[in-house]
């Protein structure tokens, strides 16, 4: 008879998540799917079921991998149809995971390069946090809906957030008189 211990094998059962070098958690695999379906934890997420022992992104992670698919909000008017618009520049290698992503929500019309039609009943905010998903550092996107008069983006930067909300909630300037 061996006096070695069989090796332990991970669960399912707890998850911790990496943010800014800390860890969190433990979370049940529930919580995680629903901290995917929300944004809060992303496919490049750092996750570990040991966090002593290492860690790796989530999309690396097969049973985190089939998670990425939207749900619905429970915000008003969420479960009615919706016109968005979505215009994407994306300069790394994720553009099938965000077309494939983005035709998931609905039906999608192919406006011009970067820009499409689409219809949903997903809010601008669970598209924009389904999309940045998929996407990598560099790659940026708008998210507009035409029907609730909802915007969001992704990674444009500081700057253009505070620039965006000035207009978007700000004042109409004043027409110039003749």
């Amino acid at each position: 008879m061996s006096d070695v211990a069989p090796p332990k094998i991970a669960t399912a059962s707890t998850w911790w998540v990496q943010i800014r070098g800390k860890a969190f958690g433990p979370y049940s695999l529930e919580q995680m799917a629903r901290f995917l379906a929300e944004g809060r934890v992303r496919q490049t997420s750092m996750v570990s079921q040991q966090p002593d022992t290492g860690w790796t992104e989530a999309r690396r992670v097969t049973e985190l991998r089939a998670m990425r698919t939207p749900k619905a909000s429970n915000d008003a008017g969420a479960s009615e149809a919706a016109n968005i618009f979505v215009h994407a520049e994306i300069i790394s290698g994720s553009w099938m995971a965000f077309m494939a992503a983005l035709e998931s929500m609905g039906q999608v019309c192919d406006l011009a390069p970067g820009l499409w039609l689409v219809r949903t009943k997903f809010t601008s905010g669970v598209v924009r946090n389904t999309l940045s998903q998929t996407l990598e550092r560099g790659d940026r996107f708008v998210v507009v809906d035409a029907t609730r008069d909802r915007l969001a983006w992704f990674n444009l930067g500081p700057e253009v957030d505070v620039r965006i909300g000035k207009v978007w909630n700000g004042p109409l300037r004043a027409e110039a008189k003749a």
